[in-house]
């Protein structure tokens, strides 16, 4: 709303200003007004004294000769613009959120990728970039762009407290895109909100597995019976613990949601994201820019800006899966292809369409396992249980 201020700062700017028009001769500007004024008049106008300029007055008004100013000349299109510039500076004055999307953004979302095995690597870029999320002020949310079916498991609880600690101080939201099983979802069970695309392949998966090498003989290699942690029932006590302990972090942040029953939960299935949303593993269906749009709405931000942190490229030697569809998991070191005794992994399964090597076996998975030998590899289930397994 103008007030009687503005408007007596508008006249006074329009007095005080210099005329510049009235400089100029007839023959270098076209006319100022709707109706050309007559040679006597602009012949009378260019004789008047400096003196004769002078605003109007009650004594000497407009009509009398007296020099328009601010908004009396509003029938010149020079006063118009100038009283248009004056109308919009007193309504930034007045209502300076109507233009405050040139302002800038009101606040960032931070898009933090989980992508491939989880490893070291990819537990500490999503710390890093969590923590940062956390102490920049500009940043409002945090979405977690999901593509993993699972790694190791420490990593995978490192990522879990990350995510569990910036959802404490802002809205965090994750979108699954074909994987997010195993330590994948164990790291994204404490977001606000999980949302996955209709065709994914493997959601959920709440189990450990187990690997060891082909038989060798007893303690080979070793100084002692339990050097490498190679006693059975160690090894089986050591996986039940973390599955337990995956099993209850995922209740914890996700029970209230998730419709299946603990025993259900602990088969660790993976799930299509139709059945995830479905059972309660995942919110509803969506994709990266809608978890985008609805975390900047929960954070309050009418205008943002996206931070994208991508995954750096990956190093050779990872741990490549090869998974298959009735609960188990292979897995194989991309450096060497072997494994050590009793090296357990948060992975999901999904398809075993090719082999790893002879060397590589799987000795067991806190989920369900497959009830028929030919579930596995057929050498499989009895080296498996030859070294302590629980294959059958």
């Amino acid at each position: 709303m103008r007030t009687h201020d503005d408007d007596d700062t508008a006249h006074d700017a329009a007095t005080a200003a210099p005329n510049e028009d009235e400089s100029m001769s007839s023959d270098d500007s076209p006319s100022r007004t709707p109706n050309k004024p007559t040679d006597d008049a602009e012949a009378s106008t260019e004789n008047r004294s400096t003196a004769d300029r002078s605003p109007p007055t009650a004594e000497r008004p407009v009509s009398d000769g007296g020099r328009a100013t601010g908004f009396d000349r509003i029938e010149t299109r020079h006063a118009v613009g100038v009283a248009a510039i004056l109308a919009v500076a007193a309504g930034l004055l007045v209502a300076p959120g109507v233009y405050g999307a040139v302002t800038g953004p009101d606040g960032t979302v931070a898009v933090v990728e989980i992508d491939g095995t989880i490893d070291s690597a990819t537990a500490q870029h999503v710390e890093d970039n969590l923590r940062d999320a956390r102490t920049n002020d500009s940043i409002e949310a945090v979405v977690l762009e999901v593509d993993s079916g699972g790694g190791l498991p420490a990593q995978s609880e490192r990522m879990y407290a990350a995510v569990d600690r910036t959802a404490s101080v802002m809205p965090v939201y994750a979108a699954v895109d074909t994987l997010g099983a195993s330590g994948a979802y164990l790291a994204i069970a404490p977001a606000d909100r999980i949302y996955v695309a209709p065709s994914a392949q493997a959601v959920g998966s709440v189990g450990v597995a187990g690997t060891a090498p082909a038989p060798s003989g007893p303690n080979a290699g070793t100084t002692g019976p339990d050097k490498r942690g190679s006693d059975p029932d160690t090894q089986r006590e050591r996986r039940q613990t973390l599955a337990n302990l995956f099993l209850e972090n995922v209740i914890e942040q996700r029970g209230d949601e998730i419709e299946l029953d603990r025993e259900e939960i602990a088969h660790a299935d993976a799930y299509l994201g139709t059945e995830a949303v479905e059972n309660g593993f995942a919110d509803e269906f969506g994709f990266v820019d809608g978890a985008v749009a609805d975390a900047a709405s929960e954070a309050g931000l009418d205008d943002y800006r996206v931070d994208a942190r991508r995954t750096e490229s990956r190093i050779p030697g990872g741990i490549p899966l090869l998974e298959r569809d009735d609960g188990t998991v292979v897995v194989a070191d991309g450096a060497d292809g072997e494994l050590g005794d009793g090296l357990i992994l948060a992975v999901a399964p999904a398809a075993w369409d090719e082999t790893v090597g002879d060397d590589v076996i799987m000795t067991s998975y806190t989920g369900r396992l497959p009830a028929d030998g030919d579930a596995t590899d057929p050498t499989t289930d009895d080296a498996a249980a030859e070294n302590g397994g629980d294959g059958e």
